[in-house]
């Protein structure tokens, strides 16, 4: 049996016992309804991505506790180009708001042109010490530029984060994994960050970043950007407040990135955020929007925008 094959076994089963776990813990009958939802994003090479989603929630807790299912259509277009697919996925959810702990679960079913394909995006976060987070995480979907959606190319990404708190202040977080692509290739991945609280009281942070990956297959067709060796360097600073309820966000973030042997260039990161109460009995809203540059296709100067937003309504 392929890795594939047993991650998608291995997720069916514990999408099952954590949705009949959640089940019996769940007090009351409150359900809800989750529309209408969407991610937009550009970048400069002239692709386009849009996703509604909507869904229905028959097990409903607050905003980050719940069990239900939901549809997605999306489509990308690129210079005349354009394509559609299709998402059914089934989901589980439960995080505590105060930790950010718990579990995310999702099993989906994708019809693109033709192809079919199980995709997951889920992780579990967990406690090992009084000052030590981890996680594990796995998540599977189509690469989407023009020609790896053509092609039918898809992706499985599974690994861990270790997060110590070093000092009152200081923070460390450690990510490894591996990304197997259905083309042959692999990606094995490294990041880390250090994050150090500024001014606590107004949520300030200072922080340190480092990615790097390298693909042991560059000889593969070029469905996406694809270096043998790729790193980043980033200094960034966030701030994290609660708002009457609300939890504002966002990050600002220089860095430079090395591409093979190229010389080193820019890159840059800016992030904002905004949650609503989660326990509201009204709705729960949450929406997001980045901008992004840094290496692809066309050379060092490529970049991404987008914004996405949910929204549900318990019932």
């Amino acid at each position: 049996m392929s890795y594939a094959s047993n991650i998608s076994h291995a997720m069916l089963l514990s999408f099952i016992c954590c949705s009949f776990a959640q089940a019996q813990e769940t007090s009351s009958t409150k359900q809800a309804i989750s529309a209408p939802n969407a991610y937009i994003a550009s970048d400069s090479e002239g692709f386009s991505t849009y996703k509604y989603n909507a869904g229905y929630m028959p097990l409903y807790e607050h905003g980050e506790k719940y069990t239900g299912i939901s549809y997605q259509h999306n489509y990308f277009t690129q210079s005349g180009w354009d394509s559609s697919a299709e998402v059914y996925t089934l989901l589980t959810k439960a995080i505590n708001p105060r930790t950010a702990l718990g579990y995310n679960l999702s099993l989906g079913y994708n019809l693109q042109n033709g192809y079919k394909l199980l995709t997951t995006d889920s992780n579990y976060g967990f406690r090992l010490t009084d000052s030590t987070k981890a996680e594990v995480f796995v998540s599977r979907d189509r690469v989407e530029t023009q020609n790896a959606l053509n092609n039918g190319i898809y992706y499985t990404f599974g690994g861990a984060s270790i997060e110590q708190q070093v000092l009152d202040r200081l923070t460390a977080i450690v990510m490894a994994g591996n990304m197997y692509f259905s083309d042959t290739n692999t990606r094995p991945t490294v990041r880390a960050k250090i994050i150090y609280d500024l001014i606590p009281e107004y949520g300030l942070t200072a922080q340190l970043r480092y990615r790097q990956y390298r693909d042991t297959n560059t000889n593969v067709v070029n469905n996406y950007f694809n270096p043998s060796e790729y790193s980043e360097t980033m200094i960034a600073f966030g701030a994290r407040k609660r708002i009457a309820g609300w939890m504002l966000s966002g990050t600002v973030g220089v860095g430079r990135q090395t591409v093979n042997q190229d010389p080193s260039t820019t890159t840059q990161l800016y992030e904002l955020a905004a949650t609503s109460p989660v326990a509201s009995n009204d709705y729960y809203f949450k929406t997001r929007a980045g901008y992004g540059k840094s290496a692809g296709f066309l050379g060092p100067n490529y970049f991404y925008r987008y914004v996405m937003e949910e929204l549900i309504f318990p019932f």
